[in-house]
C-alpha cells in the first residue's frame, strides 16, 4: 500500500511524505518531516485513498470528510462560543472567528459588535495569504522536485502575521504583489501579450521560478478534466440568497453533503477566478488541475491588493451575512480553500444550534469535484498515477493534515 504523504505542515510541506511519491528528500530535511509528523499526530490525518488496477485509476475515497462537531457550543453564550471555534475549526481560525461573530450579529445577540468592515477584510485577507504561500512557496514545488522557498516563506508568513495597521498591511501587501509578479508569475509579466499555445505557456511558466517549473511540469502531465465533464464552480451568492434557499439552519444531511440546486458544486481559487483569461486558457484546454494552480496565485494577488485597498469596489465580497429569523443568523467567508458558512440558532443569550459548512464538504462530496476527477483516467506507472493523483488532490486543498494513499491491484 504505496502512501503518497501527508500535505500541510506550515514549514514542510509535502515534504514530510515526498520520499515515498518517489520525489527525493535530502535525508535532513526528511528527518525535520519525520519531527513535523510527530508533532501533528495530536490531530488525525484526513484520508484519502484510490486504487491503481495497473493501467487505471478507479475508487477515489475520502474516509472521513470530517464535518465540524458543533454540538460543543450548544449552551454557550457568544464570548464562550467564540473562544472554543479555534480548537474547533482546523483551518482558518481568524477567518472562522470573523464571519462566526458576523453570524451572531446578524442573529441579533445582546453585546456582539463586529469589528471594522476594513479591519476584517484585512484580517482574512493576510490568513487567506499566509495558506496561499504555505502551497505555493512549499508543497507545490516539492511535489514535483523542486527546492522550497523556506526563508522567503518563513519572512513573509510571519509578516503577515504580525500586521497590525492600515500601513504595515500597505507594506506587506507591496511586497506580496512583487512576488508574484518576479518571482511566482514573472514569465507572464514581462510578456507584452497574452500566450495563445500551451507550449508558450509553459515557456513562460518555466521563466517564473519554483512554482512556474511547478505549473509547467504540471501541464506536461497531461490533461485532466474538461469543462464539459466538471462539477459546475459554486457561483457568489448574498449571504441572504443562502437563508432563502435553506430555509432556516442548515440540517446535519445538508452539512455533510451540501449542494447547490441539487447538484454538488465545487468552491474555492478556480470557482472565484474561472473568468481569469489565462485561467480560462488552461480550462478550455483540459488542464483543470493546473488551472486551479494559476488561480491560486491570482487569488495571492488578490489578498495583497486587499491588504493595500480594503473594500475596493472592483473588489469581490469577502464576508456577508443575514439574519434568518428570529434570533437566528448565517454569514460566509471566503477562504483560502473556498466558502465557509457558518449559521446559529439562539435562545437567548446562549447557542440553541450552530452549523458549519467548509470547503471540504463541497470540494469533497461524494459528487464532488474530488470523486469525479480522480477515477477512470490511465496512468503510464504506478509513479505516475500517484504524481497525478496527488496533484489533484493538492489542487482541491483538504486542509492542513492529510494522508494520500493509493493501492495498487495486489494490495486492493
Amino acid at each position: 500500500m504505496p502512501t503518497l504523504g501527508q500535505g500541510g505542515c506550515m514549514f514542510e510541506g509535502v515534504v514530510a511524505g515526498a520520499r515515498s511519491v518517489g520525489i527525493p528528500v535530502p535525508a535532513a530535511k526528511a528527518a525535520t518531516g519525520q519531527g513535523l509528523r510527530e508533532r501533528r499526530a495530536l490531530r488525525e490525518p484526513l484520508h484519502i485513498e484510490a486504487r491503481w488496477d495497473g493501467e487505471r485509476v478507479t475508487a477515489p475515497a475520502i474516509l472521513d470528510s470530517r464535518p465540524l462537531d458543533t454540538r460543543q457550543l450548544v449552551g454557550c453564550t457568544v464570548g464562550e462560543a467564540l473562544a472554543r471555534l479555534p480548537g474547533l475549526c482546523r483551518t482558518a481560525p481568524r477567518a472562522q472567528t470573523v464571519v462566526a461573530l458576523a453570524a451572531f450579529v446578524a442573529a441579533g445577540a445582546e453585546g456582539a459588535a463586529r469589528s471594522e468592515a476594513r479591519d476584517d477584510e484585512r484580517t482574512v485577507a493576510a490568513e487567506t495569504a499566509q495558506e496561499h504561500l504555505s502551497r505555493l512557496m512549499l508543497d507545490w514545488p516539492v511535489l514535483f522536485g523542486h527546492e522550497p522557498r523556506r526563508e522567503r516563506f518563513a519572512m513573509l508568513h510571519h509578516g503577515l502575521a504580525q500586521v497590525r495597521d492600515g500601513r504595515a498591511a500597505y507594506e506587506l501587501g507591496g511586497d506580496l504583489l512583487d512576488l508574484v509578479a518576479v518571482e511566482l508569475l514573472g514569465g507572464f509579466f514581462r510578456a507584452t501579450r497574452e500566450p495563445t499555445a500551451l507550449r508558450e505557456f509553459v515557456e513562460r511558466a518555466r521563466r517564473g521560478g519554483t512554482i512556474g517549473e511547478a505549473l509547467a511540469d504540471l501541464i506536461e502531465i497531461g490533461t485532466s478534466t474538461s469543462e464539459h465533464d466538471a462539477v459546475p464552480l459554486l457561483p457568489p451568492l448574498s449571504a441572504q440568497t443562502w437563508g432563502e434557499m435553506l430555509g432556516g439552519l442548515p440540517s446535519p444531511q445538508f452539512c455533510r453533503t451540501p449542494s447547490l440546486h441539487g447538484q454538488a458544486h465545487e468552491t474555492g481559487v478556480l470557482a472565484r477566478h474561472a473568468g481569469s483569461m489565462l485561467v480560462r486558457i488552461l480550462l478550455t484546454k483540459g488542464h483543470r488541475i493546473a488551472a486551479r494552480l494559476f488561480a491560486r496565485v491570482i487569488d495571492l494577488a488578490d489578498c495583497a491588493s486587499r491588504l493595500r485597498h480594503p473594500l475596493a469596489p472592483d473588489m469581490p465580497t469577502l464576508l456577508d451575512a443575514a439574519p434568518l429569523g428570529d434570533g437566528a443568523g448565517l454569514a460566509w467567508v471566503e477562504t483560502a480553500r473556498g466558502l465557509v458558512l457558518h449559521a446559529v440558532q439562539l435562545d437567548g443569550e446562549r447557542v440553541a444550534e450552530y452549523a458549519i459548512i467548509g470547503p471540504t464538504q463541497w470540494n469533497f462530496h461524494p459528487e464532488g469535484p474530488f470523486v469525479t476527477e480522480g477515477s477512470g483516467w490511465s496512468a503510464a506507472s504506478l509513479e505516475a498515477a500517484r504524481l497525478r493523483f496527488a496533484a489533484l488532490v493538492l489542487s482541491l486543498d483538504p486542509g492542513p493534515d492529510f494522508e494520500i494513499v493509493l493501492k495498487a491491484a495486489a494490495d486492493a
